[in-house]
Order: C-alpha cells, then sequence, then structure tokens
C-alpha cells in the first residue's frame, strides 16, 4: 500500500509537526499584535489618565469625582 507502518508513522509525524508550526504561528502573531499596541509613558485606563490631570492641576478635585462616579456606572 502506501509505506505501511512506516509511512503512516511518518505521516502522523508530519501532521502533528504541522500543528505544532501552525500553534506557534499563532502564539507568535498574538504576542505581536499585544506588542503592536501603543506602550507609551502614558497610561490608557481612563481613572489614571484622570488621577494624572487632577495632581498636574487640569482639573478640580469635584470635577475628578464626577469623572470617577461616570466611570463606575
Amino acid at each position: 500500500m502506501g509505506g505501511g507502518w512506516i509511512g503512516l508513522i511518518l505521516n502522523v509525524a508530519l501532521v502533528a509537526g504541522g500543528l505544532t508550526l501552525l500553534g506557534l504561528a499563532g502564539v507568535w502573531l498574538a504576542r505581536q499584535f499585544r506588542r503592536a499596541t501603543p506602550i507609551s509613558g502614558s497610561p490608557s485606563d481612563p481613572l489614571e489618565i484622570a488621577r494624572r490631570r487632577l495632581a498636574e492641576g487640569a482639573i478640580t478635585a469635584p470635577e475628578f469625582e464626577e469623572i470617577r462616579e461616570r466611570l463606575r456606572d
């Protein structure tokens, strides 16, 4: 037939190797997309941005409290 037991073993190894490479490529792609998000010195969390603005004096304490309450809803 198609090589007997040796052919079967080689086919299974080939399929397993292909699936392994496909999985590794998926993990690599996921990591690349995660790194593609901008990593800057500024936080992306809205509450953290509001805290920083409060510390800089860009907003007042009552404005900060209003922002915090809106974000909690």
